[in-house]
């Protein structure tokens, strides 16, 4: 494969970015998104745990890893605009104070073990719960609802103890998250420049006597050095650790016929995700066994690409899909089709031939396909007790005409 990839003057990368007034629209769009859609499903107040969602709403941020762990931030948010922060730092130092999507920052009560251990748990409940109860009496004094994403059940008792009534906020969320603004794929299409560059380093680092760690490191630097956040997995296999997949990225060392596949799970600029896989090899040419099913895998992405059009129901395109013959069919995904965004996100949509499986992460709910979703097609093949396989996946626009593919890695064509 070429070596595509910014333009570099030493050790420095050159990398795109984009324009302030284009960044203020894209935070604009997202907020007054979130804000239709609490008044359109009846949700007068939010308040915020999951970082990625905080991000969407106001553009902040901060420690947004550790805040995956820890419940040392929140956002509370009002239909009626009303947006206040409340973050480990608060002030005018803070590097979220020039944000035009925050109303205030206020320094967090963090309620839990760590923060308050045994002896001051209840004193600082009883504070966190007076101050989130004060904000929707304020700003919401005759629905004295709030939707929350996430909650530890103290805290839903005490509000519910002080008047407030705890609903369910994840819906309106996700909703809003799921059709993006034309800023919004802008920072997609940089994830995706971000997420070809870190393959092509990866393809031009395989080879025999290097270990999967090495190879997906790069990533992680094209990742960084195009002002990326993290990666989700560690889905870098080589060999016989690509079946089953979803093994992890380890010290394995790469052998001359090992096959490679990674599965990106990259958050990139501005915090978008660029969710592809792909699956080469070390050296040498695949097998003939290598090569069906790398097609069939293939064929698999494409045939249910096609099936991708604004309006298409969830169910219908389980019904419809595309499925493995049964040889394949055992350890493909439960999903899919997922949506993608700032993460992976609503929806998540079955694979035809996993639709019976119960409890699974695999949707089974309904819904519609909406001209600017952004969604991942999910595709295994590898016979179960074989010694290898083959992922890929395709991240795809939805338009009026049907899916725009977004990555930007091609495929292995002389395989097919």
């Amino acid at each position: 494969m070429s070596g595509w990839g910014p333009e570099t003057k030493g050790q420095h990368v050159v990398v795109e970015t984009l324009d302030d007034a284009t960044v203020g629209r894209m935070r604009a769009y997202r907020k007054q998104r979130l804000i239709e859609m609490m008044q359109r499903f009846d949700v007068p107040t939010l308040l915020i745990y999951d970082p990625v969602s905080i991000r969407y709403a106001t553009d902040s941020r901060n420690v947004q890893v550790y805040a995956l762990n820890h419940d040392c931030r929140y956002l509370f948010m009002a239909a009626d605009g009303t947006t206040e922060l409340f973050d480990w730092v608060a002030g005018p130092e803070a590097y979220h104070g020039h944000l035009d999507t925050i109303d205030a920052v206020h320094l967090a009560r963090p309620v839990g073990f760590m923060s308050d251990g045994d002896e001051n748990f209840d004193s600082s409940l009883a504070a966190w719960a007076d101050e989130i109860a004060a904000l929707v009496r304020r700003t919401s004094p005759d629905d004295l609802r709030v939707g929350i994403d996430r909650l530890s059940p103290f805290q839903a008792v005490a509000l519910e103890a002080r008047g407030i009534r705890v609903i369910n906020g994840q819906g309106v969320i996700y909703r809003a998250r799921a059709v993006k603004g034309p800023e919004e794929i802008q920072a997609q299409r940089l994830a995706a420049k971000a997420c070809h560059d870190g393959f092509e380093r990866m393809f031009a680092a395989t080879r025999p006597g290097v270990t999967e760690s090495d190879i997906w490191a790069h990533l992680h630097a094209a990742n960084i050095e195009w002002e990326g956040e993290w990666i989700n997995a560690r889905y870098l296999l080589s060999g016989p650790k690509t079946n089953p997949w979803s093994q992890e990225t380890g010290l394995r060392v790469i052998e001359r016929v090992d096959i490679v596949g990674c599965d990106s799970d990259l958050i990139g600029p501005y915090g978008y995700a660029h969710d592809i896989s792909r699956t080469w090899l070390a050296d040498g040419r695949p097998t003939d066994r290598q090569r069906r099913l790398y097609a069939a895998c293939h064929e698999h992405v494409h045939r249910n690409m096609e099936q991708l059009r604004p309006g298409a129901t969830f169910k219908e395109l389980t019904e419809k899909g595309f499925a493995y013959a049964p040889e394949l069919s055992e350890q493909n995904f439960t999903t899919l089709f997922h949506g993608l965004g700032l993460e992976n996100e609503w929806p998540i949509i079955r694979t035809p031939e996993k639709a019976h499986v119960d409890g699974s992460y695999g949707g089974g709910y309904d819904g519609v396909v909406e001209v600017g979703m952004t969604l991942c097609i999910e595709s295994y093949a590898g016979e179960v007790g074989g010694p290898d396989g083959v992922k890929l996946e395709e991240m795809v626009l939805i338009t009026e005409h049907g899916a725009e593919p977004l990555g930007l890695t091609p495929y292995e064509e002389s395989w097919l």
